[in-house]
């Protein structure tokens, strides 16, 4: 992983063969990172892709073993159990230009990912929502 800032945002690039996830969270706890935002594209050769079955109240993951753009990725960055955590979604292009998508569990980069990573100055914890059994971001304000 290489990163470079620039002003407020980070740039980060992962090289072929790493794994997003584990890749991403060493770093933010190396950083510090409370509350993020990101963006990202790139391609992968092989990804953990999860569908939210609001009945079963559980992801359903799905492996993709395929050479795949990274169309798009979106996500933030909080605290959960004491360790950043991140909530991504992301867009996955194919050969034959389909598209296949959800909430993003992990990915093998091959030959390049880039994120757009952009810090706030406070952390934004997570709290289990019995309602829905997802941790929830917990902000201070309220409409």
């Amino acid at each position: 992983m290489h990163f470079q800032r620039f002003g407020d945002r980070v740039q980060i690039r992962l090289e072929s063969g790493e794994h997003i996830g584990a890749s991403l969270l060493a770093w933010l706890k190396v950083e510090g990172i409370g509350y993020a935002t990101m963006t990202g594209l790139g391609a992968v050769s092989s990804a953990t892709v999860s569908y939210w079955n609001a009945a079963t109240r559980e992801y359903e993951p799905h492996q993709l073993d395929d050479q795949m753009e990274v169309v798009s990725l979106i996500g933030n960055v909080s605290i959960k159990h004491g360790e950043p955590f991140t909530h991504i979604h992301v867009t996955l292009g194919r050969r034959d230009l389909s598209i296949v998508g959800g909430h993003f569990n992990d990915a093998v980069v091959h030959p390049n990912l880039e994120l757009w990573v952009r810090p706030e100055a406070e952390a934004v914890e997570r709290t289990l929502d019995e309602a829905c059994g997802l941790y929830l971001l917990q902000l201070s304000d309220r409409a």
